[in-house]
């Protein structure tokens, strides 16, 4: 008699974000899967981490999948620990967000809003909706985070989309231009274009 296994696979999966201004919605990556179990549902890009492999370096392997290299701006957001997440058996996932621009390829991706992403693998849906809080938190606070989503320009009218869509509530628009005025490194760039008597401001990274 085989002895049940007391240990639990660690897997590493990404939430691979990005900001779609023509939609102003950031949206998150999935893949259809070509394994069991859930052979084609979409997932978000995963592996098991290998013995002596690092975080990032599954990451990496993880959003191969979706035909992406892991970019600079990363992070890692917190550990998924229900017993029964995998059928296969015991595992723990520790989720990572990873900003992906406009151009990088991602040719496998499947592209959904992070606040209705769909039915997904495993406990993929929820990891989505928990981990939204968390990107929130990053959003005007992690420069690196905050830059690589919005990129080198913004308006205000995107900021309010991305807050909005992060934190799932209304956000008021002269609070939050106040807010991003005190970010070290952003500069008030004058007005963008827009419909409407009132153009939207314009926010632009200075380089460096």
């Amino acid at each position: 008699m085989v002895a049940e296994s007391i240990f639990s696979v660690v897997s590493i999966d990404v939430l691979a974000c990005r900001y779609d201004r023509d939609s102003r919605t950031v949206m998150v990556a999935a893949y259809d899967r070509d394994t069991e179990p859930f052979v084609g549902v979409p997932a978000l890009p995963g592996v098991v981490v290998r013995s002596g492999e690092r975080i990032f370096e599954a990451a990496a392997r993880a959003i191969g999948k979706i035909g992406a290299q892991l970019p600079a701006d990363r992070g890692q957001l917190r550990t998924f620990d229900e017993p029964s997440r995998d059928p296969r058996g015991p595992s723990l996932s520790i989720a990572v967000w990873a900003i992906l621009g406009p151009t990088d390829p991602a040719e496998a991706a499947i592209w959904r809003p992070v606040d209705a992403p769909g039915h997904l693998a495993f406990d993929h849906a929820r990891i989505v909706a928990d981990c939204r809080p968390l990107l929130a938190d990053h959003l005007w606070r992690d420069a690196a985070f905050t830059r690589a989503l919005t990129r080198p320009e913004f308006t205000g009218t995107d900021a309010v989309a991305i807050a909005e869509q992060l934190t799932g509530g209304p956000v008021h628009r002269a609070n939050l231009n106040r807010e991003l005025a005190r970010i070290p490194g952003l500069a008030d760039a004058g007005t963008g274009v827009g419909l409407g008597p009132r153009p939207p401001k314009l926010w632009r990274w200075e380089q460096g």
